[in-house]
């Protein structure tokens, strides 16, 4: 027979289920806000299956190359952003055929992990561990002849013989170490995978953002971008009022309008457009051109090697975020620049991979830039 029951005498109960139900309600709170980060950032950094082929292993304990770029003077420029990956490409694959640990040292003109964190490899320099070691300076843009020698045989090792190679350079040597008689018995991958997938599959191993930049990044995308398409270019004009100092490149008024008239198709409530530029005068065109159309990172227009005034460090993170989310558009259109390059081949694919060359814009892929813009990467390829 049914018996009414007090309120009063399952009240412990009650209490006891709410406070585990607020419990686990806090944890999946945790959890989504962890997943607003992660997730993302593995979705989109998804390794090959084959990437551990691309770790050292068997490496000297106290032999290094450190790619060093300090603002001391350690024998020439560090170059922008583009330039500092090539060169990290080119510092990690000697490390491996050298056998000898890779390090970064990059704090010009901010510290590069202030900006990113180790991923699959040790990058980060311990004062402790290089502390009483001979050490050499090699620049390999310095004397490029003697560098390609060097990288082509095997006689790097017997004429860098101290336990700390400070690197710096600015060309990717990946064609030189390809040559080499003995890789394909210590890297097998180099002869067999693209340049394309190779600076992916490593510069997604060293680095990944800290959180920081993270959240940055992927508020640009759930606040601004939302659920619509994104449209970007990148439109590198070097030498202008804004980097008067820079090297000079052969775009002019009417490459821009070509360009602009390009991404004007996609002036739809559908779509969002993002134009990174080093040139103030450029974005102001874009801002006059596409108007609500138009998103922007927050921050100064710098060069990292070039610039001298203003905020540098948040003009570096307006760069490092600009080049990521260049590598997460829908449809990117580039023009001759290691850093529009490079972020292609970041992507997953070529899919919507636009190239404007000679007044012209036309489809292209990820694995056909380096015929496209030649001497981009490397002064000598042809691939």
């Amino acid at each position: 027979m049914w018996r009414p029951v007090t309120i009063a005498k399952w009240m412990p109960l009650l209490v006891i289920s709410m406070s585990i139900s607020y419990s686990l309600y806090l944890i999946f709170l945790q959890v989504m806000s962890e997943c607003r980060v992660n997730n993302w950032e593995f979705n989109e950094l998804q390794l090959p299956l084959n990437y551990s082929q691309f770790l050292g292993r068997d490496l000297a304990p106290n032999k290094y190359v450190v790619y060093t770029c300090t603002g001391r003077f350690r024998g020439g420029r560090c170059g922008g952003w583009s330039d500092r990956m090539k060169t990290i490409i080119t510092a990690y694959i000697l490390s491996l055929l050298t056998r000898r640990q890779f390090r970064i040292m990059d704090t010009f003109p901010c510290n590069l992990n202030k900006s990113f964190d180790e991923n699959l490899v040790s990058w980060n320099v311990k004062q402790s561990e290089l502390k009483g070691l001979s050490s050499q300076n090699f620049y390999a843009s310095a004397g490029v002849k003697v560098a390609r020698s060097h990288f082509r045989g095997a006689d790097f090792e017997s004429i860098h013989k101290q336990d700390v190679i400070y690197f710096r350079g600015n060309w990717d040597f990946i064609n030189e170490f390809s040559e080499r008689s003995n890789v394909g018995q210590i890297l097998p991958w180099l002869l067999k995978t693209p340049r394309p997938d190779i600076y992916r599959t490593i510069l997604r191993m060293i680095f990944q953002h800290n959180n920081r930049l993270k959240i940055r990044i992927q508020d640009f995308f759930s606040e601004k971008v939302q659920k619509r398409k994104l449209v970007c270019a990148h439109v590198r004009q070097g030498r202008s009022r804004t980097l008067p100092a820079d090297d000079s490149t052969d775009i002019t008024n009417k490459d821009v309008s070509v360009i602009f008239d390009f991404l004007s198709k996609y002036k739809t409530p559908n779509h969002k457009i993002f134009i990174a530029t080093d040139s103030t005068d450029i974005l102001n065109q874009a801002r006059n051109r596409f108007q609500e159309f138009l998103l922007e990172v927050p921050g100064p227009i710098t060069h990292m090697d070039i610039s001298k005034n203003g905020d540098l460090c948040q003009g570096q993170q307006k760069s490092l975020i600009e080049h990521e989310i260049l590598t997460r558009c829908d449809t990117l259109l580039l023009s001759r620049s290691g850093f529009g390059i490079i972020a292609a081949f970041l992507r997953k694919n070529s899919d919507e991979l636009y190239c404007y060359s000679r007044h012209y814009i036309a489809r292209c892929s990820r694995y056909t830039l380096s015929k496209i813009y030649p001497w981009t990467l490397s002064p000598w390829d042809d691939l």
